[in-house]
């Protein structure tokens, strides 16, 4: 009985980089920040006046949509112009 287990394929580094590009956190929690910024923003324009203005006059919902915009942006920002470099094999 022969025991020779094939050995995976050896991976380039340009499809190593893709891959740890891909799922980079910071890709993913900017984009969960811009589609809920979205939804607040939109919501903080188009909702009733009573429920805009329930925190002492501000806009909460326009304000918060507007942040959650502008922290989403800065962190795929980050992630391409900084993309992962995968960790050089040993």
């Amino acid at each position: 009985m022969a025991t020779n287990a094939e050995a995976p394929p050896e991976i380039d580094e340009a499809t190593a980089r893709k891959a740890a590009n891909r799922f980079d956190i910071r890709r993913i929690i900017g984009g969960v920040f811009l589609v809920y910024g979205v939804i607040l923003t939109v919501v903080g324009i188009v909702g009733s006046d009573e429920v805009k203005n329930k925190a002492a006059g501000i806009n909460v919902n326009l304000w918060t949509g507007l942040a959650m915009l502008v922290v989403g942006a800065m962190m795929v920002a980050w992630a391409l112009m900084r993309p992962v470099e995968p960790a050089a094999p040993r």
